[in-house]
């Protein structure tokens, strides 16, 4: 199928049991503190189709994963600065090895990700209801501000609403 992992027949029981729990957090351990490296997606990707059906948005607080569901929200820790931001699964990938998600510009941007392309980031899977409102808040966030290189104070006002502190 289409956007979904290529498991055998005896993992995918295993996979949509986890992708049923995991809006219970009785999965979340599985992805709790997941490292590795993320990238980024900015102009020659904005406008077109993601996996889901959506257009991808360059300016939103959006993410592609490999195998966790659509509609899942993450927050994404950068490993260097500690910043972190939470993003919402919308397409897949990335698809080279030790890439762990492909992050919006805008997301990368705010995590200060550099123009080169990747950076360590940690992945903690959230409870959808409270991640959608947080969300929500960063996305409004970001309308008001843009996007450009936030300061640190700019960005303290986005942990604050992302729950980290």
């Amino acid at each position: 199928m289409k956007g979904l992992p290529a498991l055998s027949s005896g993992s995918w029981s295993v996979w949509l049991l986890c992708a049923a729990l995991l809006t219970t957090g009785a999965c979340a351990t599985r992805t709790r503190g997941l490292s590795g490296y993320a990238s980024w997606n900015g102009p020659t990707f904005h406008g077109k189709t993601t996996a889901n059906g959506e257009r991808y948005n360059m300016l939103g607080l959006t993410a592609a994963h490999r195998t966790l569901p659509f509609g899942t929200y993450a927050r994404v820790t950068n490993s260097v600065n500690g910043r972190a931001l939470v993003v919402r699964i919308n397409d897949r990938g990335p698809f080279i090895a030790g890439r762990i998600i492909d992050l919006s510009y805008t997301a990368a941007k705010i995590l200060d990700i550099p123009a080169a392309g990747v950076m360590k980031v940690r992945l903690e899977i959230l409870d959808p209801g409270r991640a959608a409102r947080i969300h929500a808040r960063q996305e409004e966030l970001v309308r008001r501000k843009g996007v450009i290189v936030w300061t640190d104070e700019e960005f303290a006002q986005v942990r604050r609403v992302s729950g980290g502190g």
